[in-house]
């Protein structure tokens, strides 16, 4: 055998489910380890968001640097918070560890810049890192095209309206529950529609709860194309609001990464203006991908705070400023960037490194 490819079972990502070279895929690792082949290329991918996950993720890695001409690592979660058991040792009746929480970006440089392991995640890093990071374009993990594609979400996006809304803005803060209180005693609270999943503030609208594919009777269309029921656009709340107040999960507090997900997909592909609630520096990250954001319409100088707690109050003023204007003059003037973000997003070479990783993976080391 020329090429021999491991890759994990867990891999969700589409380049690599492709039969093209299904003929070198190897999941056994023993097979893997005594089969003699020319050159053999690793694929990992984590989705263990625990300290422990993160410990062994390490010990694979390393194993396999040890079989491998080279490592190619997805992290499902790109930007993860984690304790380092080695560092701080093990407690044991908590089962966690001391010390301080440590993020992607330092597990990524517990690799010497020479270690043969290259790393992908839907997100950008503001900090040097040993090894390379490339952006992994997985804000809805079976493709960006689902929209496009199912039924289950082009008839999403049948349902919207443009006019007669309730409220300027929908928040929701899943687990931001920080700003979520803020919001509470901020003036635009009274014009934004908000929850927050980890107070068990919850909305559901009725497309959105469990996606269903008529086709295929009660068999849940989710199970067979990765469609996770936040990717779900749920019209119940984009037709009550303007604008979205975008929460991201983990914002690290040493602004190290920022990452992207189907919370920025969803504005994105309905063409609404959206505010990032993210690290500071958030939205550079995202205008590096090609992406152009919302100043001066938007005010964006909270992206440049270091401060938590100030960025909130930040963007709670700026959300509070767009609401004393006209949509129709906010859409109006927001129109072209709206456009460009719709059609780089559709049209932009996602994922280069990756399929190059996966076809041709000698030419990637170059």
């Amino acid at each position: 055998m020329e090429i021999a490819r491991y890759i994990d079972h867990d891999w969700h990502h589409y380049c690599v489910r492709d039969y093209r070279v299904a003929d070198t895929v190897i999941t056994d690792f023993d097979q893997y380890k005594d089969l003699k082949a020319t050159k053999k290329f690793s694929y990992l991918q984590d989705f263990k968001s625990s300290d422990h996950g993160f410990k062994q993720l390490e010990q694979r890695i390393r194993q396999h640097l040890l079989v491998a001409d080279h490592v190619f690592v997805g992290f499902g979660e790109p930007v993860l918070s984690y304790k380092d058991e080695d560092k701080h040792g093990w407690d044991h009746e908590h089962n966690c560890p001391d010390g301080p929480y440590y993020y992607t970006n330092d597990f990524i440089n517990k690799f010497s810049k020479d270690d043969k392991v290259t790393f992908f995640a839907n997100a950008v890093s503001h900090v040097p890192l040993n090894r390379p990071l490339h952006y992994l374009n997985d804000m809805f993990f079976e493709d960006i095209n689902i929209y496009k594609k199912y039924d289950v979400c082009k008839n999403l996006l049948s349902k919207l309206t443009t006019v007669d809304k309730k409220y300027h803005w929908e928040a929701m803060c899943s687990r931001q529950v920080d700003f979520y209180h803020m919001l509470k005693q901020h003036p635009v609270d009274s014009k934004t529609f908000s929850t927050c999943h980890q107070l068990g503030i919850c909305h559901w609208g009725p497309d959105v709860i469990a996606p269903k594919d008529k086709s295929s009777g009660a068999e849940t269309f989710a199970l067979d194309h990765n469609i996770r029921v936040s990717d779900l656009i749920d019209p119940s709340i984009y037709n009550q609001s303007y604008y979205s107040c975008v929460a991201e999960t983990v914002t690290p507090v040493n602004n190290c990464m920022s990452m992207f997900s189907e919370k920025e997909a969803k504005p994105i592909i309905t063409k609404r203006p959206f505010i990032i609630i993210g690290t500071m520096h958030h939205l550079k990250g995202f205008r590096s991908l090609g992406f152009k954001t919302f100043s001066p319409v938007i005010d964006e100088s909270y992206d440049d705070e270091p401060d938590g707690d100030k960025r909130f109050r930040m963007i709670l003023d700026s959300m509070h400023q767009l609401t004393k204007m006209d949509p129709k003059e906010v859409y109006k003037e927001l129109e072209p960037i709206l456009q460009h973000n719709y059609d780089h997003f559709y049209k932009n070479n996602w994922n280069e490194e990756l399929f190059s990783a996966w076809f041709t993976p000698n030419q990637s080391l170059e």
